[in-house]
C-alpha cells in the first residue's frame, strides 16, 4: 500500500449524522486492518468518548489508535496504554474558568468517564454528554475541583456566542494556548501548539511512518491542520468551505460512506499509485 495509515475525524466524517458506523465502513476498516493498514480515530472528544467507536470497529482486537482531545492524547487501542498526553498548566485553570464566568458561558472538562462542569443543566453541556456517551457530574466550583491533570477545557454555547468568544478568549489567554472552534457550539482550549496536525505528526513519528504514507479525513476547521500534515488530505463533501478549499481530494459525505470510499480507493486498491 502506498498509504499505510488513515487518520479519520469522527463527527461529520466517520460516523453518520445520527452517530452510526455503517456496515460498509466496518467492512472497509476490517479489510484495511487485515492488510496491515492502521486506523487512527482523530477526534476532539475525550478518549473515553471514542472508546465505543474503537470497539465497534474491532480496533481493541486488531489494532489501532485513538488520537483524542484534538491531538492532545494518543492511546493504543489494544493495550490501553497512553502513548503521549499534554496538560493544561494547573496555574492557568482559574483564569480560564473565570473567563467563562465573566462571559456567562458554560465550561466543562473531563474526569474519568464523567463530564465535569458547574452548569449541569446547560443544554449545550447536555448535548456534549449525549455525543460522547458520558455522564454529567455537576460540581459547585470547577477551579477547586480540578486537582488532577486535564488535557483541555471547553466552553460551550450558541453558534453566535462561541464565534464571538473565540477572538476574545484567544487574546486574553495569549500565546500559551491554542483556542479554536471544533464545532459550531464548542470552543476548545488546549496548550499552545496542540491540534490534530501536531498530534498526527507525533503519531507518525511514534509509528515510524512518513507523512507521505498517511491520509487524513475531516469535515471542520479543526481538521485542517491534520489534512495539511498528511500525504493526502481529504475533505468530506459535507465539510465546511474552508476545509474543502485546502483539501487534496473531496470524498462523499458522511451520510454516503465517504470514509469507506477513501479506504477502498486509496488503500485497498492494489495499484502502487492512484
Amino acid at each position: 500500500m502506498r498509504y499505510r495509515l488513515l487518520a479519520a475525524d469522527l463527527d461529520g466524517t466517520l460516523v453518520t449524522d445520527d452517530k452510526r458506523i455503517t456496515d460498509r465502513t466496518k467492512r472497509a476498516v476490517n479489510a484495511l486492518t487485515d492488510r496491515g493498514g492502521i486506523l487512527v480515530l482523530a477526534s476532539g472528544r475525550p478518549t473515553h468518548g471514542v472508546w465505543h467507536v474503537a470497539r465497534d470497529l474491532g480496533l481493541d482486537r486488531k489494532g489501532g489508535y485513538i488520537l483524542s482531545y484534538n491531538g492532545g492524547e494518543l492511546l493504543d487501542c489494544v493495550t490501553g496504554r497512553v502513548l503521549f498526553s499534554v496538560e493544561i498548566p494547573p496555574e492557568r485553570i482559574r483564569e480560564i474558568v473565570e473567563l467563562s464566568r465573566k462571559h456567562r458561558t458554560a465550561i466543562l472538562s473531563y474526569e474519568g468517564d464523567d463530564i465535569i462542569t458547574e452548569s449541569g443543566s446547560d443544554p449545550y453541556v447536555a448535548g456534549e454528554a449525549r455525543n460522547v456517551r458520558m455522564n454529567i457530574k455537576e460540581v459547585p466550583d470547577l477551579i477547586s475541583h480540578i486537582t488532577f491533570p486535564i488535557v483541555k477545557l471547553m466552553m460551550v454555547g450558541s453558534e453566535e456566542q462561541i464565534r464571538n468568544l473565540e477572538p476574545v478568549v484567544a487574546k486574553a489567554l495569549g500565546a500559551e494556548f491554542s483556542v479554536f472552534r471544533s464545532e459550531a457550539y464548542h470552543l476548545e482550549i488546549l496548550p499552545a501548539g496542540i491540534d490534530k496536525g501536531s498530534g498526527l505528526k507525533r503519531t507518525l513519528e511514534y509509528l515510524n511512518i512518513p507523512e507521505a504514507a498517511a491520509i487524513a479525513c475531516g469535515d471542520y476547521d479543526n481538521d485542517i491542520p491534520m489534512l495539511k500534515a498528511a500525504g493526502l488530505g481529504v475533505a468530506m463533501a459535507n465539510g465546511c468551505p474552508e476545509i474543502r478549499k485546502c483539501a487534496d481530494y473531496i470524498t462523499r459525505s458522511n451520510e454516503e460512506d465517504g470514509v469507506a470510499a477513501v479506504i477502498e480507493t486509496f488503500m485497498l486498491n492494489d495499484k502502487e499509485d492512484i
